[in-house]
């Protein structure tokens, strides 16, 4: 799993959805999109709409732009930037370790997959699906 911080908590996707880490770079606007839809970037020729992962979970706390990093992410064919406010590390998780769906303040219960803790930081599995499809077309 990817771990990274948003919103002051810890949180993690599948490694394996992730492509590449890049830095924030300026959005060109999508009128009419969510808010936390950030806007279009070109990345090498690609166009691939940013996501703010603060604003797409309801939580307060979004980098100002130009900060923070921006994980890009396969998602059913589809390259979408999650900008979040740091990147932690890569980790190896078993899935023993996991609590399915654990209840956590201030995190909508249908964007957690599980949670889980890594050197002794708690952190909540995203449930992508969940969190990606409400802003994409």
């Amino acid at each position: 799993m990817l771990l990274f911080r948003s919103a002051g908590q810890t949180f993690a996707v599948d490694a394996e959805s992730a492509r590449e880490i890049l830095p924030v770079q300026p959005a060109t606007r999508i009128p009419g999109a969510a808010k936390a839809v950030r806007g279009l970037v070109n990345v090498r020729g690609l166009l691939v709409t940013l996501l703010d992962a603060a604003g797409a979970m309801g939580l307060d706390g979004a980098p100002p732009p130009g900060a923070g990093a921006v994980l890009l992410l396969d998602h059913r064919g589809h390259r979408v930037g999650l900008v979040v406010d740091e990147v932690l590390d890569l980790v190896v998780v078993d899935d023993a370790e996991l609590d399915a769906r654990g209840a956590l303040p201030g995190v909508r219960p249908d964007l957690v997959r599980a949670v889980g803790t890594t050197a002794g930081h708690p952190f909540v599995q995203l449930e992508t699906s969940a969190l990606l499809e409400p802003l994409l077309p």
